[in-house]
């Protein structure tokens, strides 16, 4: 027998205020720039922004709710609570914590948080699915994705206001014995630390954000423009070294679940690839870019019909420096 870590779910949420392109198109026109080619070139129709009394907790409750639910679980059964963000609403306790004291999660011991930016979904379901490889006593763990951007972005920034939306997303993972290996296998990485000051938050760090004198604008997500042309070809790099880990034909994945930014980066990559579009899904156009639930907000929109196919899955992100990463799962 095999001990599998598998994805069992998945659910998510979107605030009520949808907002279209023509209101930024409108409000950058009014300062004097233009950002439909950027949107045509994300591929951006529209994009959900949180109220004034939501948050990143609130929203990963919903969505982890949402996942709860839609498996007919009660969260008395979680054994483990890991909350990914960027954006937390709390330092202390955890937003983890937290949020095992929202969904009444009593039996679920292990609660932490972890900030792997936008690829930290993907990094928490890797370091998830080896810690409960080597616990058996973890049957099953809740990953809770959130990005509350809207909070922290400068409103005069070209590139990310318009490009981002708020979300939440969660995953429930299970610990199960089987004959034969699936779920999460496997996982590449490439790091180029060089970027490290382009995409900073906050801009003046956090020992100097509550200082008087520092302006409000200081405390906000500094995008720095920078080239990322070369992100198809090192993410081509990670997917076939992943795939050639276990032997794996770039015809036996059925899917490519990619960050959702830049549509016309992920389809580079699977040009590049020499895949076709049928293995893609892209929910970036409908829901903006949702930062670390992105990847899992595509994958919660064809997850269903996966469940009835062979094959595997691959995972793929980019996080701001700039880390990316690459995960092989077996359906």
């Amino acid at each position: 027998m095999v001990q599998n870590i598998v994805i069992r779910g998945t659910g998510i949420y979107l605030p009520k205020n949808e907002v279209s392109n023509e209101y930024f198109e409108e409000y950058f026109r009014r300062l004097g720039v233009e950002v439909k080619g950027l949107m045509t070139h994300l591929n951006r129709r529209k994009r959900f922004l949180a109220d004034r009394d939501e948050s990143s907790l609130s929203m990963g409750y919903a969505a982890a709710v949402n996942a709860l639910e839609k498996l007919n679980m009660d969260a008395k059964e979680l054994d483990m609570i890991v909350f990914a963000t960027d954006t937390p609403e709390y330092n202390m306790p955890t937003n983890a914590l937290k949020l095992n004291h929202m969904l009444g999660a009593d039996n679920a011991h292990r609660v932490y948080d972890m900030n792997c930016n936008c690829t930290g979904m993907l990094v928490a379901m890797d370091v998830m699915a080896g810690y409960m490889q080597q616990r058996s006593s973890i049957r099953k763990a809740l990953l809770v994705g959130s990005m509350h951007v809207s909070s922290v972005v400068k409103y005069r920034d070209s590139v990310s206001y318009p490009s981002f939306g708020d979300s939440g997303a969660a995953l429930i993972m299970e610990n199960v014995l089987e004959e034969e290996k699936r779920g999460i296998l496997d996982s590449e990485y490439l790091t180029d630390s060089h970027y490290h000051d382009t995409i900073v938050l906050p801009e003046c760090s956090h020992s100097k954000e509550l200082l008087y004198e520092v302006p409000k604008e200081n405390r906000r997500m500094a995008w720095n423009p920078f080239d990322f042309s070369f992100l198809s070809d090192n993410w081509v790099k990670i997917i076939k070294r992943v795939l050639e880990n276990h032997h794996v034909s770039l015809d036996e994945v059925k899917r490519f679940v990619f960050s959702q930014f830049s549509d016309a980066d992920n389809l580079l990559t699977l040009e590049k690839l020499g895949v076709g579009k049928d293995k893609y899904i892209f929910v970036g156009d409908k829901y903006g870019y949702t930062g670390v639930s992105s990847p899992i907000m595509a994958l919660n929109e064809v997850w269903e019909s996966l469940g009835q196919e062979d094959g595997y899955l691959i995972f793929c992100s980019v996080a701001a420096g700039y880390s990316m990463n690459a995960i092989l799962y077996k359906l």
